[in-house]
């Protein structure tokens, strides 16, 4: 097929931009004065290194924080002198510091008696061991003082009524399990036997022997749920009855009201033992 002269004429200016486009980025490039980058093998091994160093630095900047977060001792220190800013200079908060100040007033006798405190860290403890110290003539006066409130008869504190401050007057009850016995004792209703204690979490028997001969029931009346109107949410809040035993309960009573407390015993879910625990908190 023939061409026309303008047809030619286009084709020809077409290759000539196709044959710019091609050869410009050769030309400029050529006349270009910026000389090539280099760097030595030197150079670049240094830039490794730093660049290595770099990266480790900042992986282990919230290891050493972590690490650093207590402090240990500039020297050895009797606990039992320690002041507020004291124990916040370790690393402990202000409410760590408050309960075991009260402990420390109470005396601490060795480094048994501060670990056994429960706002105290593990991790802390076994940064200060090394630098506690207690005198012994404060060992014997501490201890002849907590015998004698010890042997005090006239030391007898209602479980159904006592205060926080009350019950922190017991030998071995701190603020933490006067919280813990005041909040079991709303939960169940009042307490039915001096026993209930060991319930408490944390609340061991050797606790238990060392308050038993201070503790007594007074006349305070439990507070009661009413099996034939009670919700199983009500049913289900008190420590005795889990939501399984609430909702027989509330079942059972759909077609008919309970006459006696003994008729929760046909559900499958309560046996002699748990209707023995739950009868003194139960009315009709």
């Amino acid at each position: 097929m023939l061409l026309s002269k303008r047809n030619r004429r286009g084709l020809i200016f077409i290759l000539v931009i196709c044959l710019m486009i091609a050869v410009t980025p050769r030309l400029l490039n050529s006349m270009s004065s910026v000389a090539p980058s280099v760097i030595t093998h030197e150079e670049a091994i240094e830039a490794h290194r730093n660049y290595v160093n770099t990266e480790k630095n900042r992986v282990d900047y919230s290891r050493v924080k972590k690490k650093n977060r207590y402090l240990v001792p500039k020297e050895k220190f009797d606990p039992n002198e320690y002041q507020k800013e004291d124990w916040m200079k370790l690393g402990l908060t202000k409410r760590q510091t408050e309960v075991i100040l009260k402990f420390s007033k109470r005396g601490l006798r060795s480094a048994e008696d501060l670990q056994k405190i429960f706002v105290l860290p593990a991790e802390l403890f076994g940064l200060i061991e090394d630098s506690l110290y207690f005198p012994e003539h404060k060992y014997e006066s501490n201890s002849s003082s907590f015998e004698q409130e010890k042997s005090n008869s006239d030391l007898v504190v209602d479980l159904n009524s006592a205060t926080n401050d009350t019950l922190e007057r017991i030998p071995g009850i701190g603020p933490y399990f006067a919280k813990k016995i005041i909040e079991y004792r709303q939960k169940l209703g009042g307490f039915v036997g001096k026993e209930q204690l060991l319930e408490i979490w944390k609340f061991d028997e050797q606790k238990y022997n060392s308050v038993a001969d201070f503790v007594v029931l007074g006349d305070a009346p439990l507070a009661k749920i009413n099996i034939n109107t009670a919700s199983m949410e009500v049913l289900s809040d008190h420590p005795y009855i889990s939501y399984s035993v609430a909702n027989s309960i509330v079942k059972m009573r759909i077609h008919r009201h309970y006459n006696t407390l003994e008729d929760i015993k046909k559900s499958v879910l309560i046996d002699e033992e748990l209707f023995r625990k739950l009868k003194p908190y139960l009315e009709l």
